[in-house]
């Protein structure tokens, strides 16, 4: 069962690209969601943020005259703690799945597909791990 509470947002130049991605993660029972067209919306809201995100969808066509590296500001960044970074063309080929040592921050070399969303959600959402070690140990963790 998801968190409905996770905070995301997804930075995306593309409107109806946006909107595909939302409703990916709606579909998965994901809905605190804060669709923006631009990095510099992006500044502004995590300069602004009471709370962090817990997972930031960004596009990189939203950095591509500015020369910023995005998993660098997504990890330096305390106010997001997990990143999907990925390139503005279909496929889904990960290019670096190493995550740092806190959050997980990942990188596409196309637009996220469903399978990809679940698999990205199901290794941040609290309460999706709670259920895997159910499953595969019979008890929770504290």
């Amino acid at each position: 069962m998801p968190t409905p509470s996770l905070r995301i947002l997804i930075i995306d130049p593309e409107h109806l690209q946006r909107l595909s991605i939302e409703k990916m993660l709606n579909r998965n029972g994901y809905h605190r969601i804060a669709p923006i067209a631009s990095f510099e919306e992006l500044v502004i809201m995590v300069d602004h943020a009471q709370e962090p995100f817990d997972l930031v969808v960004i596009n990189t066509a939203s950095v591509s005259d500015t020369g910023i590296c995005l998993e660098d500001f997504c990890i330096q960044c305390p106010s997001i703690r997990n990143a999907l970074i990925y390139e503005g063309t279909p496929a889904g080929l990960v290019v670096n799945d190493d995550p740092p040592v806190e959050g997980v921050v990942r990188r596409l070399s196309g637009v996220p597909d469903t399978r990809e969303i679940e698999k990205l959600m199901s290794r941040i959402d609290p309460r999706q791990k709670q259920a895997v070690r159910r499953l595969l140990f019979g008890r929770e963790r504290p």
